[in-house]
């Protein structure tokens, strides 16, 4: 299902004047103008959350969301600290197969499902956000479903989704069980959900626990993001409680960068510190096959 009611979005000069048509009405003269800062402020606080970086800003020489201001943001996400994005999120492994992305960020994990053929559905309640990410594919020549709706409440048919790619979703909403009967409605039987959550048990936690390093507010004290100021938390074991519909899963955690780790740490491998201390959760859960027999009974 696509929202009718977006257009193309045309980025014009480089002096960061945004100019977008396609836009729902009515925006005109000084409404026009004022859709167009905010529009700019909401893809620079989303390129934060894109790239796992609070601070991080891309370069001014770039247009502001023209293809390689995108690419850049694609590329600081996967790579170095983002380098398990690509294998654990399994960006080529969904070919031919119905995608469904929710989540925070302008979509450059959703873009590489696209590419390796999966067909793409995106559905989030900013109307906005919704527009940075479908720009982000038209630039690329891709084609996705974008749809404007609850997550909570989304108008697909039960049963219809292969892969679910939650991102940085249930640690805001105000009912994540809710979010998560959703997802389970509209997977198939035997579909795939991979979900990215914030760690409660993540470096600045230890670094706390034994008085060293600082503190996640004296990183970074006015952050928004899933990183450093979420609504909530999650351990491996409350994720797999929250997640208890799909039985069969598996938990990693990643995430970390050496520059965050105690100097008396950093000797240990990263790869250990990030089992210890990673940023991230990452989950992976399949929705019961007996759950096609349970639907056909209650129909």
């Amino acid at each position: 299902m696509s929202d009718s009611t977006f257009g193309p979005l045309r980025l014009y000069d480089a002096s960061s004047e945004l100019s977008f048509t396609g836009l729902p009405p009515p925006y005109g003269g000084q409404a026009l103008e004022r859709t167009e800062l905010s529009l700019l402020t909401l893809s620079r606080e989303l390129a934060a959350c894109e790239t796992l970086r609070p601070s991080y800003t891309p370069r001014e020489t770039l247009e502001p969301l023209s293809l390689p201001w995108y690419l850049e943001l694609e590329q600081v996400r996967h790579h170095r600290q983002g380098r398990w994005l690509p294998k654990l999120l399994e960006f080529g492994k969904h070919q031919g197969e119905k995608l469904l992305g929710l989540g925070d960020g302008l979509g450059s994990d959703l873009v590489r499902y696209a590419q390796a053929g999966a067909e793409v559905t995106v559905v989030s309640s900013h109307l906005e956000q919704l527009s940075l990410i479908r720009r982000n594919f038209e630039l690329r020549g891709l084609f996705g479903s974008f749809v404007h709706a609850s997550p909570t409440n989304m108008p697909l048919e039960s049963s219809s989704i292969d892969v679910v790619c939650l991102l940085g979703l249930l640690h805001d909403v105000d009912d994540p069980s809710a979010l998560i009967d959703e997802v389970y409605r509209v997977l198939k039987p035997g579909g795939k959900l991979l979900t990215v959550v914030p760690a409660h048990f993540d470096i600045h936690y230890w670094s706390r626990l034994f008085l060293l390093g600082r503190t996640r507010e004296e990183c970074c004290p006015r952050s928004s993001d899933m990183l450093h100021s979420p609504r909530r938390r999650f351990t491996s074991r409350s994720l797999r409680h929250l997640l208890s519909k799909f039985p069969d899963c598996r938990v990693w955690k990643r995430h970390l960068r050496r520059a965050e780790v105690p100097h008396l740490w950093r000797w240990i491998p990263l790869s250990l510190l990030e089992r210890l201390g990673g940023r991230l959760l990452v989950f992976k859960g399949f929705k019961p096959v007996s759950a096609a027999r349970m639907e056909q009974l209650a129909a």
